[in-house]
């Protein structure tokens, strides 16, 4: 996808209509910081017409909101799981028929008769190797490794052809009901896929990203990507539709290309770096393709231009998949020398390109689910850290690169338009290291052993419970490790919006006793037009 204008836009802030995936800070949040960092306004929709974890949301309320959106905004950034089936949790627990679902899409045709854009997010279903059905049908619990072996081994028959029906696992350990509806499901869900590829052929949408979360070298979601991928080909819809894996981040890199497009300042150049060797050719967990190919994805889908030449606007610097562990199922234990050492070179390059005055952003994929302290404790060693355009290292690699291109593109572009708001950007800068590092890698393990939480599965956390004491504090003390951040946590601020350990929310303001944060204003873009309005 390529930052070539879709049509003649003013430099002027947008207002944005969000249709997010979810309720979730990552699906709702995220996306209004990255707007936040170009002066852009968005509007969401009320609470109560979104899902609540399981609940969905009002699919028929939602597009209501959006035609309501409309003449109040300079375009639109929809899920479709969302518009069509009242969000993503929906789109796999519920037997809405594709019908409906295609009706309810048709809200979408007035932006397009009035010229408004409309850019969109579309996911395969996952198949996650778990028996957790809080974000599955009911029948995941027990069933789900038995599907999640049914899907490889399905993708398997069919790229090989070296098994015959007999030795398909569905037959011996699954109940009828259960295969036959899993796989009506993503019949179902595939076709609608296709349906939005249409869309895009027939210019109701200017742009979408079909991603996939939890997705695995072998697997049904593996082959429908493919599948899809060679739709778009045939359809000739070129750099208007981007097939990567990642999901929650969708929307955010829509954003970012939106922006793009609407300032129209040009395209935004990258060049993608590893410290380690081959690096960039590993599979990241919970993906099927190499840390490169994810980056060119999400790099294209923010609307930006993926290069090698040493004059690129950005450097994406990739923290590269170790190997260590996960940290949210299996948290890595003692690390190595190397690690160390291949952290500590990372944080030097970064600190070395920021003296050069290049504009970096850093992409730590090392270990899925969390930050790698190691290379937070350099970066802050260095001095890097409050230097960064952009920072990131949560879940998936998908989910971290997209949201390191996200920021990093949009603060560029802002910055050249004269748009940039540097609040904006320090506070979500802050956001990312608390949130990726002191939440997920250091405080969520204090909580979920304080509430005897099983590992690798998900927790629940009432109301009042006493761990939300336990985390705001732990947050606002890993604040005061961040002094050059400038920030802390806003007291009594701690969501925990599914009422699990698993993700956090919270606010920031500027820290009260501590000198102000180095600017980290977009080092390296004073080569291109950086006049900004204050």
């Amino acid at each position: 996808m390529s930052a070539e204008p879709l049509r003649p836009q003013s430099q002027r802030p947008p207002t944005l209509a969000l249709l997010p995936l979810d309720e979730r800070p990552a699906c709702t949040r995220l996306p209004q910081q990255i707007a936040a960092v170009a002066g852009a306004r968005t509007l969401v929709p009320p609470a109560a017409l979104m899902p609540r974890l399981r609940t969905p949301g009002d699919a028929e309320g939602l597009g209501a909101w959006l035609a309501g959106c409309l003449g109040q905004v300079d375009g639109a950034v929809v899920s479709l799981e969302t518009l069509g089936y009242g969000g993503l949790i929906a789109s796999r627990t519920t037997r809405v028929p594709a019908h409906r679902v295609l009706r309810r899409w048709t809200a979408l045709d007035a932006y397009a008769r009035a010229g408004v854009p409309v850019q969109a997010v579309t996911l395969v279903t996952r198949t996650p190797d778990s028996a957790d059905a809080l974000e599955e049908p009911d029948y995941w619990n027990p069933h789900g490794p038995a599907l999640h072996h049914l899907s490889a081994a399905l993708h398997r028959a069919e790229e090989t052809a070296s098994a015959g029906p007999a030795e398909m696992p569905s037959r011996q350990l699954l109940p009828r009901a259960v295969h036959d509806d899993f796989l009506g499901r993503r019949l179902r869900n595939h076709t609608l896929n296709l349906a939005a590829l249409q869309l895009v052929a027939d210019g109701v949408l200017d742009a979408m990203v079909v991603g996939a979360d939890d997705t695995a070298v072998w697997g049904l979601a593996t082959a429908e990507l493919t599948q899809l991928r060679r739709w778009a080909a045939r359809l000739d819809l070129g750099d208007r539709v981007a097939v990567r894996p990642g999901a929650d981040e969708a929307v955010t890199t829509l954003v970012a290309r939106f922006l793009g497009h609407h300032l129209d300042q040009g395209p935004v150049t990258v060049r993608v770096e590893s410290v380690v060797p081959q690096g960039l050719q590993q599979t990241a967990p919970y993906e099927n393709m190499t840390v490169a190919r994810t980056a060119a994805g999400q790099i294209g889908a923010c609307g930006a231009r993926q290069v090698t030449t040493p004059d690129a606007d950005i450097y994406l610097l990739v923290h590269t998949p170790d190997g260590a562990g996960d940290w949210a199922v299996a948290p890595p234990a003692a690390r190595s020398p190397q690690a160390a050492a291949t952290a500590a070179a990372l944080a030097e390059r970064a600190s070395a390109l920021l003296d050069a005055g290049r504009t970096v952003a850093v992409a730590d994929c090392a270990q899925p689910n969390g930050a790698d302290p190691l290379l937070v404790t350099e970066l802050l060693r260095t001095g890097a850290a409050a230097r960064l355009t952009a920072y990131a290292g949560w879940n998936t690699a998908g989910n971290t690169l997209g949201t390191a291109a996200a920021h990093a593109v949009t603060a560029v572009t802002a910055r050249r338009a004269g748009t940039f708001d540097p609040q904006a950007h320090r506070t979500l800068l802050a956001h990312r290291f608390l949130e990726d590092w002191a939440y997920m890698t250091r405080v969520r393990a204090q909580a979920r052993t304080a509430l005897g939480s099983i590992l690798g599965s998900h927790d629940h956390v009432p109301t009042g419970h006493p761990v939300h004491t336990l985390i705001e504090h732990g947050l606002a003390a890993c604040a005061r490790e961040l002094t050059s951040m400038g920030m802390e946590i806003e007291p009594n601020s701690l969501r925990l919006p599914w009422q699990r350990t698993f993700e956090a929310d919270f606010d920031l303001q500027p820290a009260q006793d501590t000198a102000p944060a180095p600017s980290s204003d977009l080092p390296g873009t004073s080569h291109a037009n950086t006049q900004e309005q204050r």
